[in-house]
């Protein structure tokens, strides 16, 4: 059963065990407290016209009656044997005889207060003798006892149907009305349903259009929001498998080839060794591109949570004798000034940040040049730069320099083989650490890599 239908049935089973509420509480209102009233009402009313029969001569007593019975009022006049009828007929006449001496004896009969309470069918709407008002009445000389009640149906005659209609009315207006908000209220939760459905199949191009300023309207907005991060999410993971497959099958396919070579017959000892090295850096690239990867992976779940106290000075230091060879090979001067500095991070990944960023600047530096390390604290910061004089980067490779697996320009960078995921690992890692990493750099003036933390005053225990 769809979510409309049971709106509907909801509703319709509200107006139905409203409305039996309501007349239950009506009808207990009637017996508890307006019967009476109406009883001593009409109880008034009767003592009154037997008032004024009583002073009439007989020849008018007959007419008056009927003018009473047109009036509006069923009439019942016996002397306990025979019976005139005036105005409108009971239903039901039977009445006990007990009752009917007792008012020819000069008591009152108050049948309207006395009446047996009805459940379904309140007592002021029971067309019967019982359910009157009895008063004695004397007439030419004789005794008579004259049962009164109010017509009802001649008094709301008119309104019968009036009130009819007015009830057909509300019912099928109300019922209009409902379906009316319940296809308005459904609607674009149907909407939204059929979006999710096709979610799952990774279609993320079914319009929405819910316009709207209550709950509903800031749910669509929501799932406008969270489908364009899902496809965003979806995008960037099929580049990313994409991507890491490419640059795994590369290096496999160049070991397969050479290793092919290896195997014919009649190969040089210095072509055996020239295969061997290739094989071998093609090794260590697949190496480091596992390990970026997991680095990456470890960055994605980490929290920064349970942090220790970082000696940053400290861990350049390391870090830039544990690279020196790399500098020695390319004869770069290194220049390092590092002061004291600390902050709240998380070692393993704070070093992987270092030798990415010096990795870098060695790859991309010219035969001969040099590097600059600087660390500086300033207004609760630590500024961390890595500068190099190298081949440096355009405006537009700068902009996506910190994207996964961006790679420059081949033709100047041809002969650096890398993963391009060091600037993405190191930005994402500064970030987790409540930092933020800048890159400034131009083609053939080098580049320079401003890293700033949140500073510490508490030394490492």
């Amino acid at each position: 059963m769809s979510l409309y239908v049971k709106f509907i049935w909801f509703t319709f089973l509200t107006m139905l065990i409203s409305s039996a509420i309501s007349f239950f509480a009506m009808n207990t209102l009637y017996h508890q407290f307006l019967k009476e009233d109406n009883n001593d009402k009409n109880l008034a009313i009767a003592e009154s016209f037997a008032g004024h029969l009583n002073s009439l001569p007989p020849n008018q007593v007959e007419s008056t009656l009927d003018v009473l019975g047109d009036a509006g009022y069923q009439l019942y006049l016996t002397d306990g044997s025979d019976v005139s009828r005036f105005g409108g007929k009971f239903r039901d006449e039977t009445i006990a005889q007990e009752d009917v001496q007792h008012v020819l004896g000069g008591d009152t009969f108050n049948g309207i207060r006395d009446f047996p309470r009805q459940t379904f069918v309140t007592g002021f709407f029971a067309n019967e003798l019982q359910n009157s008002i009895g008063v004695p009445v004397t007439l030419g000389g004789e005794s008579y006892a004259l049962f009164l009640r109010p017509d009802i149906e001649l008094l709301f005659q008119e309104l019968h149907l009036l009130f009819g209609g007015l009830a057909v009315g509300i019912v099928l207006l109300s019922f209009l009305g409902m379906l009316l908000v319940a296809r308005l209220l459904i609607q674009p939760i149907t909407k939204l349903t059929e979006a999710t459905e096709k979610m799952a199949t990774e279609t993320f191009d079914v319009p929405l259009a819910i316009d709207r300023r209550d709950e509903i309207g800031r749910l669509a907005d929501q799932f406008r929001l969270m489908r364009s991060r899902i496809e965003q999410s979806t995008v960037k993971r099929k580049e990313f498998v994409h991507n890491v497959s490419h640059d795994i099958q590369s290096p496999l396919h160049t070991i397969q080839s050479y290793l092919g070579l290896l195997e014919k017959p009649g190969i040089s000892d210095s072509d055996k060794q020239h295969y061997a090295d290739i094989i071998r850096e093609e090794t260590a690239r697949l190496s480091l591109l596992t390990t970026q990867l997991l680095t990456l992976a470890s960055v994605d779940k980490e929290t920064p949570e349970a942090l220790e106290t970082v000696a940053l000075h400290e861990q350049l230091h390391a870090t830039l004798s544990h690279l020196r060879y790399a500098f020695d090979n390319k004869e770069l001067a290194l220049s390092a000034q590092l002061t004291p500095a600390y902050t709240l991070g998380n070692t393993v990944l704070l070093q992987t940040v270092w030798e990415n960023l010096l990795t870098n600047a060695v790859k991309y530096s010219e035969q001969g040049g040099s590097v600059d390390v600087t660390l500086t604290q300033s207004d609760g910061h630590v500024h961390v730069t890595v500068r190099d004089y190298g081949i440096g980067m355009t405006e537009d490779e700068t902009k996506h320099a910190f994207e996964r697996f961006y790679r420059a320009d081949q033709a100047r960078t041809r002969g650096q083989k890398g993963s391009g995921l060091g600037l993405s690992i190191a930005k994402e890692i500064i970030e987790l650490h409540g930092g933020r990493i800048e890159l400034d750099s131009a083609p053939s003036a080098g580049t320079t890599v401003t890293v700033t933390l949140p500073a510490s005053q508490n030394e490492p225990v």
